[in-house]
């Protein structure tokens, strides 16, 4: 019995099995193989498409992995930190991040950019499927079966055990599955079985091939019916990239506004210091007065109370810049233990300066550039587009289907196809339109869906329309504030060094040098909130307008003469 099974062993070896691992490495792929075939076949459709959407570049559309930014190439931190008090070590050896280092950062690093490219790049494997279906897919497999059967098994004369019947049976099939652009549906199937009788080492072969085309007359015909898929995929991946060019700028104007309140934050940590010192000065000047019996205890009293307030309002305005800038570092994609600094020099760069365009060409210029007002004109076509499928759907259903069929000879030891042995079918399947209130359903919910894309599209023009006003709003309040604070905070000045002057006469009372005192170091927090904030606003008008083109390293450039005004 061994030798027998020895001996089938070495046979199938040789003869089946060397062919079925051959199979198997060919066709068996690692999943880096998976991945890198994946990968360029997403990349193929994005390069195919990023030309036709403004501010998105092939490379910024490529899930490259993560250059960290190398801190120990940034300048250290020398500048003065005496405001920070008992939180000084944070800034001591810290890093100076300028807003080009964080915007490269935030672009590389930042968790949600991150997110949102990986979501285009999802959308692109979507539609590499979307294209395969349409493609002829092949497929094929094998089955292997050993079998020993004992049950007929019968003393063979001149042998002393029973003789079983050992078998080995192989089934392969192979063929592709093919939808055609006008509906058809072509498949082909062969299949080869093959049984061998190891007693008596006989062997069969029986061959198949089927070929079965199924093409729509009415329902389901036609390119546009079929490929309605296909069309919403290759839509859907440009209105992907479109949504991503968006938030790009989106992401851009919101590092730079959280890199603008770290700074302001820091700013006012600082006017608050130096308001916290100023009393401190003054409740020293008024004890000294206080001695030669020049001021009251009341009057005292009130200075050491406003400087106890200053204090507090330092000690808490520290917190809250330490606060905005751990954040800040979440949001750029840094770890909230490395210790940098931005650069403080960024607001004696900002300016008070005018739009280059009046209000209505901004708006002609939004109602040109901006993807998302694309992206609602073309999603009124899509529903028009559905509209016409959902009519195909209420066609009556007509088929026409061809079958060919061609086999082996019976008991032939060979796999080769006899095509006299051959048969062909003919058929047509009829659907009558008796029931069709889904696809009715359907239809209405199409035109409904039609009638409020057309709506969608004008709220969305009117809202960029809204949303050109309040930024150039903004950037008009903005513009009086900064004004508004410029002569305040002279006016603070002056009545400080009057105060001040008074004080030093022995003249002046402690309630008004204490308001003195507070209205400068809030005149001085107003001065750098308003130019921060005309900045922020000018840049989300540019945001808005949809001229700010970001670059691959998170720089912006503002593209006036990109899209000219309609009319113009």
């Amino acid at each position: 019995m061994v030798e027998v099974f020895y001996q089938f062993y070495r046979k199938f070896l040789k003869q089946e099995l060397i062919g079925l691992l051959i199979l198997l490495v060919l066709t068996g792929c690692t999943p880096a193989h998976y991945q890198t075939r994946a990968d360029r076949e997403a990349y193929g459709v994005l390069f195919e498409k990023t030309p036709r959407v403004e501010n998105v570049e092939p490379e910024s559309v490529v899930l490259a992995p993560p250059i960290a930014l190398d801190l120990a190439r940034l300048p250290l931190f020398t500048g003065g930190g005496d405001f920070m008090g008992p939180f000084a070590s944070s800034e001591r050896g810290a890093s100076q991040l300028s807003l080009d280092d964080a915007l490269f950062t935030g672009v590389t690093l930042g968790r949600d950019y991150l997110f949102e490219k990986e979501g285009v790049f999802l959308s692109a494997l979507d539609l590499t499927l979307a294209r395969y279906r349409l493609a002829p897919v092949a497929f094929a497999g094998a089955l292997g079966r050993r079998a020993t059967d004992s049950r007929d098994a019968v003393l063979q004369a001149q042998m002393t055990e029973l003789v079983s019947t050992n078998t080995f049976a192989r089934t392969q099939t192979a063929g592709f599955n093919w939808l055609l652009q006008t509906g058809a549906r072509i498949s082909t199937d062969f299949t080869q079985d093959f049984l061998r009788i190891m007693t008596g080492n006989q062997s069969f072969n029986q061959s198949d091939l089927a070929v079965s085309i199924v093409q729509p007359l009415l329902q389901g015909a036609g390119a546009t019916v079929t490929l309605e898929a296909l069309t919403q995929e290759e839509r859907n991946l440009l209105y992907d990239l479109r949504d991503f060019a968006d938030f790009r700028r989106a992401y851009i104007v919101g590092i730079a506004t959280d890199y603008y309140n770290v700074l302001r934050a820091r700013d006012q940590a600082r006017n608050n210091f130096l308001n916290y010192q100023g009393f401190l000065k003054n409740v020293g000047r008024e004890e000294a007065f206080a001695e030669e019996d020049r001021r009251t205890q009341s009057e005292l009293g009130q200075l050491r109370q406003a400087s106890l307030v200053a204090q507090r309002r330092w000690l808490d305005s520290v917190q809250s810049y330490l606060s905005r800038l751990d954040s800040f570092k979440i949001s750029i994609g840094l770890p909230v233990s490395e210790k940098i600094v931005l650069d403080s020099g960024t607001l004696r760069k900002l300016r008070i300066e005018a739009p280059e365009v009046t209000q209505e060409q901004a708006v002609e210029i939004a109602l040109v550039t901006r993807p998302d007002l694309a992206t609602a004109a073309d999603l009124v076509e899509d529903a028009t587009r559905r509209i016409g499928v959902a009519e195909n759907g209420l066609l009556p259903g007509l088929d026409l289907s061809l079958d060919y069929d061609v086999a082996s000879d019976p008991g032939d030891t060979t796999p080769a196809l006899n095509a006299d042995r051959r048969r062909w079918r003919s058929s047509l399947d009829v659907d009558l339109p008796l029931d069709r209130k889904a696809e009715r359903n359907r239809y209405r919910a199409s035109q409904i869906i039609g009638e409020r894309a057309a709506r969608a599209e004008e709220l969305s023009r009117d809202r960029a329309t809204l949303q050109i006003y309040e930024a150039w709003r903004a950037i008009e309040q903005a513009r009086r504030n900064f004004d508004i604070a410029e002569v305040s905070l002279a006016l603070a000045e002056r009545r400080l060094e009057e105060q001040l002057l008074l004080a030093d006469l022995g003249k002046g009372r402690a309630r008004d040098l204490v308001d003195a005192q507070e209205d400068l170091v809030d005149a001085q927090n107003r001065r750098t909130s308003t130019l921060i904030d005309h900045t922020l606003a000018r840049l989300r008008l540019w945001r808005d307008m949809g001229i700010l083109y970001i670059e691959g390293d998170g720089k912006w450039a503002v593209r006036l003469s990109k899209e000219p005004p309609q009319g113009e």
